[in-house]
Protein backbone atom coordinates (compact mmCIF):
# COMPACT_ATOMS: atom_id res chain seq x y z
CA UNK A 1 0.00 0.00 0.00
CA UNK A 2 1.23 3.70 -0.77
CA UNK A 3 0.13 6.33 1.76
CA UNK A 4 -0.10 9.53 -0.31
CA UNK A 5 1.65 12.99 1.02
CA UNK A 6 -0.53 15.84 0.95
CA UNK A 7 0.18 19.40 0.92
CA UNK A 8 -2.12 22.28 3.40
CA UNK A 9 -5.16 22.59 1.03
CA UNK A 10 -4.95 26.23 0.69
CA UNK A 11 -3.79 29.20 2.89
CA UNK A 12 -7.18 30.27 3.79
CA UNK A 13 -8.00 26.65 5.01
CA UNK A 14 -5.03 26.79 7.17
CA UNK A 15 -5.45 30.20 8.32
CA UNK A 16 -9.01 28.90 9.84
CA UNK A 17 -7.51 26.18 11.03
CA UNK A 18 -8.33 23.13 8.05
CA UNK A 19 -5.04 21.46 8.17
CA UNK A 20 -4.04 19.01 6.01
CA UNK A 21 -1.05 16.84 7.09
CA UNK A 22 2.18 15.45 5.94
CA UNK A 23 2.80 11.72 5.84
CA UNK A 24 5.46 10.46 8.52
CA UNK A 25 8.18 8.11 7.26
CA UNK A 26 6.75 4.53 7.52
CA UNK A 27 8.04 2.58 10.28
CA UNK A 28 7.45 -1.01 11.54
CA UNK A 29 5.23 -2.98 11.15
CA UNK A 30 4.12 -0.32 7.94
CA UNK A 31 7.41 -1.17 6.47
CA UNK A 32 7.07 -4.55 6.01
CA UNK A 33 4.04 -4.67 5.14
CA UNK A 34 4.56 -2.10 2.58
CA UNK A 35 7.40 -4.77 0.91
CA UNK A 36 7.21 -5.96 -2.69
CA UNK A 37 8.28 -9.35 -2.14
CA UNK A 38 7.39 -11.96 1.11
CA UNK A 39 9.26 -15.48 1.26
CA UNK A 40 7.05 -18.16 2.63
CA UNK A 41 9.24 -20.42 4.75
CA UNK A 42 6.63 -23.17 4.84
CA UNK A 43 7.93 -24.05 1.26
CA UNK A 44 10.67 -21.68 0.62
CA UNK A 45 9.23 -20.21 -2.49
CA UNK A 46 8.74 -15.77 -3.01
CA UNK A 47 6.08 -14.04 -3.95
CA UNK A 48 6.63 -10.54 -5.34
CA UNK A 49 5.13 -7.42 -7.75
CA UNK A 50 1.67 -8.07 -8.84
CA UNK A 51 1.32 -11.42 -7.79
CA UNK A 52 2.01 -10.34 -4.29
CA UNK A 53 -0.68 -7.40 -4.65
CA UNK A 54 -3.33 -9.87 -5.93
CA UNK A 55 -2.17 -12.84 -3.29
CA UNK A 56 -3.18 -10.02 -0.65
CA UNK A 57 -6.73 -9.34 -1.55
CA UNK A 58 -7.61 -12.58 -0.96
CA UNK A 59 -4.52 -14.37 1.32
CA UNK A 60 -3.71 -17.73 2.37
CA UNK A 61 -7.22 -19.33 2.61
CA UNK A 62 -8.27 -18.69 -1.11
CA UNK A 63 -5.22 -19.72 -2.71
CA UNK A 64 -2.41 -21.60 -0.27
CA UNK A 65 1.43 -20.86 0.00
CA UNK A 66 3.45 -20.71 -3.25
CA UNK A 67 4.77 -23.96 -4.17
CA UNK A 68 6.55 -22.32 -7.31
CA UNK A 69 9.17 -19.50 -8.36
CA UNK A 70 6.82 -17.08 -11.18
CA UNK A 71 8.46 -18.19 -14.50
CA UNK A 72 7.96 -17.68 -18.50
CA UNK A 73 5.37 -20.33 -19.76
CA UNK A 74 4.91 -19.49 -23.33
CA UNK A 75 5.15 -15.49 -23.00
CA UNK A 76 2.92 -15.57 -20.00
CA UNK A 77 4.55 -15.40 -16.77
CA UNK A 78 3.16 -17.90 -14.36
CA UNK A 79 3.35 -18.86 -10.59
CA UNK A 80 1.81 -21.77 -9.28
CA UNK A 81 -0.18 -21.96 -5.17
CA UNK A 82 -1.29 -24.57 -3.95
CA UNK A 83 -4.38 -24.20 -4.44
CA UNK A 84 -4.48 -21.86 -7.73
CA UNK A 85 -2.39 -20.34 -10.94
CA UNK A 86 -1.68 -16.68 -11.31
CA UNK A 87 -0.83 -15.49 -14.66
CA UNK A 88 0.10 -11.92 -15.29
CA UNK A 89 -1.31 -10.13 -18.55
CA UNK A 90 -0.20 -7.72 -20.82
CA UNK A 91 -1.90 -5.00 -19.51
CA UNK A 92 -0.39 -5.66 -15.53
CA UNK A 93 -3.62 -7.14 -14.52
CA UNK A 94 -3.27 -11.23 -12.33
CA UNK A 95 -5.49 -13.19 -14.12
CA UNK A 96 -6.15 -17.22 -12.29
CA UNK A 97 -5.47 -20.03 -14.40
CA UNK A 98 -8.28 -22.58 -15.30
CA UNK A 99 -7.48 -25.13 -13.22
CA UNK A 100 -10.62 -26.48 -12.68
CA UNK A 101 -11.35 -27.30 -16.51
CA UNK A 102 -7.30 -28.79 -16.93
CA UNK A 103 -7.60 -31.54 -13.97
CA UNK A 104 -11.11 -32.80 -15.88
CA UNK A 105 -13.61 -30.98 -14.23
CA UNK A 106 -15.99 -29.66 -17.07
CA UNK A 107 -19.13 -31.85 -17.83
CA UNK A 108 -21.96 -30.42 -19.55
CA UNK A 109 -25.02 -29.39 -17.81
CA UNK A 110 -27.94 -31.88 -17.35
CA UNK A 111 -30.51 -31.57 -19.89
CA UNK A 112 -33.18 -31.59 -17.73
CA UNK A 113 -32.30 -27.59 -16.51
CA UNK A 114 -32.63 -26.19 -12.84
CA UNK A 115 -32.10 -26.47 -9.33
CA UNK A 116 -31.95 -30.15 -8.36
CA UNK A 117 -32.87 -29.90 -4.72
CA UNK A 118 -34.47 -27.19 -2.45
CA UNK A 119 -32.51 -23.97 -1.94
CA UNK A 120 -30.57 -24.82 -5.07
CA UNK A 121 -29.69 -21.98 -7.99
CA UNK A 122 -28.65 -22.50 -11.58
CA UNK A 123 -25.42 -20.72 -12.53
CA UNK A 124 -26.42 -18.74 -15.72
CA UNK A 125 -22.78 -19.03 -17.03
CA UNK A 126 -22.30 -22.85 -17.27
CA UNK A 127 -26.16 -24.15 -16.29
CA UNK A 128 -24.79 -25.58 -13.46
CA UNK A 129 -26.30 -25.49 -10.48
CA UNK A 130 -25.23 -25.08 -6.69
CA UNK A 131 -26.47 -26.04 -2.80
CA UNK A 132 -25.57 -25.83 0.85
CA UNK A 133 -22.23 -25.04 1.56
CA UNK A 134 -21.06 -25.06 -2.31
CA UNK A 135 -23.44 -22.67 -2.72
CA UNK A 136 -22.30 -20.47 0.67
CA UNK A 137 -18.96 -20.37 -0.43
CA UNK A 138 -19.98 -19.17 -4.04
CA UNK A 139 -21.28 -16.45 -2.62
CA UNK A 140 -18.36 -15.26 -0.36
CA UNK A 141 -15.58 -16.57 -2.90
CA UNK A 142 -17.03 -16.37 -6.26
CA UNK A 143 -14.13 -14.32 -7.73
CA UNK A 144 -11.88 -16.50 -6.51
CA UNK A 145 -13.50 -19.89 -7.71
CA UNK A 146 -15.28 -18.35 -11.08
CA UNK A 147 -18.68 -20.66 -11.96
CA UNK A 148 -19.19 -24.35 -11.61
CA UNK A 149 -18.52 -26.31 -14.46
CA UNK A 150 -19.51 -29.11 -13.13
CA UNK A 151 -22.11 -30.48 -11.38
CA UNK A 152 -22.08 -31.85 -7.50
CA UNK A 153 -20.28 -35.11 -7.00
CA UNK A 154 -19.78 -37.94 -4.54
CA UNK A 155 -22.34 -38.18 -1.23
CA UNK A 156 -21.98 -42.27 -1.28
CA UNK A 157 -22.34 -43.30 2.23
CA UNK A 158 -18.81 -42.22 4.23
CA UNK A 159 -18.18 -40.53 1.29
CA UNK A 160 -17.59 -36.32 1.11
CA UNK A 161 -18.66 -34.46 -1.93
CA UNK A 162 -16.95 -32.06 -4.45
CA UNK A 163 -17.32 -29.41 -6.66
CA UNK A 164 -15.43 -28.35 -9.80
CA UNK A 165 -15.31 -24.66 -10.55
CA UNK A 166 -13.47 -22.57 -12.89
CA UNK A 167 -9.96 -22.00 -11.14
CA UNK A 168 -10.52 -23.95 -8.50
CA UNK A 169 -12.48 -27.85 -6.47
CA UNK A 170 -14.66 -27.03 -3.63
CA UNK A 171 -14.52 -29.91 -0.78
CA UNK A 172 -16.99 -31.08 1.51
CA UNK A 173 -16.95 -33.80 3.95
CA UNK A 174 -18.59 -34.01 7.63
CA UNK A 175 -15.63 -34.39 8.77
CA UNK A 176 -12.93 -31.96 7.81
CA UNK A 177 -16.22 -29.68 6.92
CA UNK A 178 -15.55 -27.26 3.77
CA UNK A 179 -12.18 -26.47 1.76
CA UNK A 180 -10.74 -25.84 -1.26
CA UNK A 181 -9.17 -28.29 -2.78
CA UNK A 182 -5.01 -28.42 -3.90
CA UNK A 183 -5.41 -28.19 -7.15
CA UNK A 184 -2.56 -26.00 -8.09
CA UNK A 185 -0.37 -28.75 -6.60
CA UNK A 186 -2.15 -31.35 -8.86
CA UNK A 187 -1.64 -29.56 -12.25
CA UNK A 188 1.70 -28.57 -11.01
CA UNK A 189 2.70 -32.02 -10.76
CA UNK A 190 0.92 -33.20 -13.70
CA UNK A 191 2.85 -30.63 -15.45
CA UNK A 192 6.04 -30.80 -14.46
CA UNK A 193 6.27 -27.65 -13.35
CA UNK A 194 9.44 -27.16 -11.09
CA UNK A 195 9.14 -27.05 -7.54
CA UNK A 196 12.15 -27.04 -5.82
CA UNK A 197 12.68 -24.62 -3.11
CA UNK A 198 15.24 -21.66 -3.38
CA UNK A 199 16.79 -19.56 -1.41
CA UNK A 200 15.36 -16.07 0.36
CA UNK A 201 15.88 -13.53 -2.11
CA UNK A 202 17.50 -10.33 -0.94
CA UNK A 203 14.93 -7.72 0.37
CA UNK A 204 12.17 -10.05 0.49
CA UNK A 205 10.81 -9.81 3.96
CA UNK A 206 9.96 -13.34 5.68
CA UNK A 207 6.70 -14.67 6.27
CA UNK A 208 6.41 -14.74 9.68
CA UNK A 209 7.63 -11.29 9.79
CA UNK A 210 4.52 -10.17 7.91
CA UNK A 211 2.28 -11.95 10.01
CA UNK A 212 4.06 -10.33 13.07
CA UNK A 213 3.46 -7.08 11.23
CA UNK A 214 -0.33 -7.76 10.67
CA UNK A 215 -1.22 -8.62 13.62
CA UNK A 216 0.91 -5.32 15.23
CA UNK A 217 -0.84 -3.02 12.63
CA UNK A 218 -4.26 -4.68 13.91
CA UNK A 219 -3.43 -3.76 17.03
CA UNK A 220 -2.55 -0.18 16.19
CA UNK A 221 -5.45 0.12 14.49
CA UNK A 222 -8.10 -1.17 17.23
CA UNK A 223 -6.03 1.47 19.49
CA UNK A 224 -6.28 4.33 17.75
CA UNK A 225 -9.84 3.91 16.88
CA UNK A 226 -10.70 3.24 20.32
CA UNK A 227 -9.06 6.72 21.58
CA UNK A 228 -10.49 8.61 19.05
CA UNK A 229 -13.80 7.01 18.47
CA UNK A 230 -14.17 7.07 22.16
CA UNK A 231 -14.32 3.13 22.49
CA UNK A 232 -17.62 3.19 19.46
CA UNK A 233 -17.28 -0.16 17.95
CA UNK A 234 -15.15 0.43 14.89
CA UNK A 235 -11.93 -0.88 13.77
CA UNK A 236 -10.67 0.52 10.19
CA UNK A 237 -9.51 -1.64 7.71
CA UNK A 238 -6.68 -1.85 6.46
CA UNK A 239 -5.87 1.03 4.85
CA UNK A 240 -9.15 2.25 5.05
CA UNK A 241 -10.45 5.95 5.34
CA UNK A 242 -12.20 6.68 7.81
CA UNK A 243 -14.02 9.77 9.34
CA UNK A 244 -14.67 11.07 12.96
CA UNK A 245 -17.11 13.90 14.35
CA UNK A 246 -15.94 14.78 18.18
CA UNK A 247 -18.73 16.87 19.36
CA UNK A 248 -17.40 18.10 22.01
CA UNK A 249 -14.78 19.43 20.49
CA UNK A 250 -16.73 20.72 17.08
CA UNK A 251 -14.25 19.23 15.21
CA UNK A 252 -13.94 16.93 12.25
CA UNK A 253 -11.10 14.30 11.56
CA UNK A 254 -9.61 12.33 8.30
CA UNK A 255 -7.82 9.50 9.10
CA UNK A 256 -6.34 6.81 6.38
CA UNK A 257 -5.28 3.94 8.15
CA UNK A 258 -3.52 4.51 11.62
CA UNK A 259 -2.84 8.73 9.90
CA UNK A 260 -4.21 11.82 10.76
CA UNK A 261 -4.16 13.76 7.34
CA UNK A 262 -6.73 16.29 7.64
CA UNK A 263 -8.83 18.43 10.78
CA UNK A 264 -10.93 21.29 11.18
CA UNK A 265 -13.38 22.91 13.12
CA UNK A 266 -17.16 22.14 12.35
CA UNK A 267 -20.83 23.07 13.95
CA UNK A 268 -22.75 20.37 14.94
CA UNK A 269 -26.81 20.54 15.91
CA UNK A 270 -27.65 22.92 18.38
CA UNK A 271 -29.88 21.72 21.63
CA UNK A 272 -32.93 24.15 20.43
CA UNK A 273 -32.92 23.05 16.89
CA UNK A 274 -31.96 19.55 17.07
CA UNK A 275 -28.50 17.27 18.34
CA UNK A 276 -26.29 15.39 15.62
CA UNK A 277 -26.87 11.85 16.41
CA UNK A 278 -23.87 9.75 18.16
CA UNK A 279 -23.01 6.69 16.09
CA UNK A 280 -21.54 4.60 13.67
CA UNK A 281 -22.21 5.12 10.21
CA UNK A 282 -21.31 5.15 6.73
CA UNK A 283 -21.84 7.93 3.50
CA UNK A 284 -24.66 6.68 1.31
CA UNK A 285 -25.66 9.56 -0.48
CA UNK A 286 -23.58 12.17 -1.94
CA UNK A 287 -25.33 15.18 -3.63
CA UNK A 288 -22.92 18.38 -5.32
CA UNK A 289 -25.44 21.07 -4.79
CA UNK A 290 -28.56 20.86 -3.36
CA UNK A 291 -31.59 22.87 -1.58
CA UNK A 292 -32.25 21.79 1.77
CA UNK A 293 -35.66 22.11 2.99
CA UNK A 294 -37.23 21.51 6.83
CA UNK A 295 -39.93 19.68 5.33
CA UNK A 296 -37.81 17.08 4.38
CA UNK A 297 -36.97 16.14 8.36
CA UNK A 298 -40.84 16.90 9.88
CA UNK A 299 -40.84 20.71 10.26
CA UNK A 300 -43.53 22.00 7.72
CA UNK A 301 -43.32 25.49 6.18
CA UNK A 302 -44.74 28.20 9.14
CA UNK A 303 -42.98 25.63 11.55
CA UNK A 304 -40.86 28.02 14.08
CA UNK A 305 -37.99 25.59 12.70
CA UNK A 306 -38.82 25.91 8.87
CA UNK A 307 -36.25 26.42 6.57
CA UNK A 308 -34.77 26.81 2.99
CA UNK A 309 -31.39 26.87 1.74
CA UNK A 310 -29.85 27.04 -1.57
CA UNK A 311 -26.89 26.23 -3.18
CA UNK A 312 -25.92 23.75 -0.15
CA UNK A 313 -22.51 22.47 -1.44
CA UNK A 314 -20.74 19.30 -1.33
CA UNK A 315 -23.41 17.40 0.71
CA UNK A 316 -22.66 14.12 2.14
CA UNK A 317 -25.35 12.07 3.66
CA UNK A 318 -24.66 8.73 6.39
CA UNK A 319 -27.70 8.97 8.70
CA UNK A 320 -30.86 9.95 7.18
CA UNK A 321 -31.50 13.62 6.90
CA UNK A 322 -27.78 14.34 9.01
CA UNK A 323 -24.96 15.36 6.91
CA UNK A 324 -21.24 16.54 6.31
CA UNK A 325 -21.45 20.01 3.63
CA UNK A 326 -20.82 23.37 3.44
CA UNK A 327 -22.89 26.31 5.33
CA UNK A 328 -22.34 29.64 3.51
CA UNK A 329 -25.30 31.22 6.23
CA UNK A 330 -22.61 31.52 8.97
CA UNK A 331 -19.07 31.51 9.92
CA UNK A 332 -19.69 30.31 13.89
CA UNK A 333 -17.55 27.35 13.50
CA UNK A 334 -16.87 25.31 16.60
CA UNK A 335 -19.63 26.09 18.03
CA UNK A 336 -23.27 24.17 17.46
CA UNK A 337 -25.45 26.18 14.78
CA UNK A 338 -27.21 22.98 12.68
CA UNK A 339 -30.23 20.72 12.88
CA UNK A 340 -27.95 18.05 13.07
CA UNK A 341 -25.77 18.42 10.19
CA UNK A 342 -21.90 18.84 10.48
CA UNK A 343 -21.89 21.99 9.00
CA UNK A 344 -18.18 23.01 7.56
CA UNK A 345 -16.21 25.36 5.55
CA UNK A 346 -16.37 26.09 2.18
CA UNK A 347 -12.68 24.79 1.55
CA UNK A 348 -13.27 21.86 4.06
CA UNK A 349 -16.37 20.67 2.74
CA UNK A 350 -14.86 20.18 -0.59
CA UNK A 351 -12.13 18.51 0.88
CA UNK A 352 -13.82 16.03 2.30
CA UNK A 353 -16.09 15.83 -0.84
CA UNK A 354 -13.04 14.92 -3.61
CA UNK A 355 -11.74 12.86 -0.30
CA UNK A 356 -14.44 10.59 0.31
CA UNK A 357 -17.12 7.96 -1.08
CA UNK A 358 -19.82 6.07 -0.63
CA UNK A 359 -18.95 3.71 2.25
CA UNK A 360 -16.92 5.88 4.13
CA UNK A 361 -17.63 5.20 7.35
CA UNK A 362 -18.37 8.48 9.53
CA UNK A 363 -18.04 7.99 13.36
CA UNK A 364 -20.38 10.30 15.42
CA UNK A 365 -19.09 10.94 19.03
Amino acid sequence: MTFQRRTILSSAAAAAGALTLPAPALGAPLDVLASDAVYFEETRHAVSGAFLRFWRQYGLDAFGFPISEAFDDGGVLNQYFQRARFELQPDGAVRLGLLGIEAGGAEPASAAGGPSEDGAVVVPETGHSLAGAFLSAYREWRATLGPPIGPERGGGEGDGYVQYFAHARLEYDPVGGLRRGLLGQEVASLRGVGTSSVARPAGAVLWSEYLGALAQDEEDRRALAARVTLNARFVPSFGQRWVVVNLSQQRVTAFEHTRQVFTDLISSGRTDKGLSTRGVFAINKRVANETMDSTTIGYPIGHPKYYRLENVLYTQYYNGGEALHYAWWHNNFGQPMSYGCINMRLATAKWFWDWAAIGTPVIVV
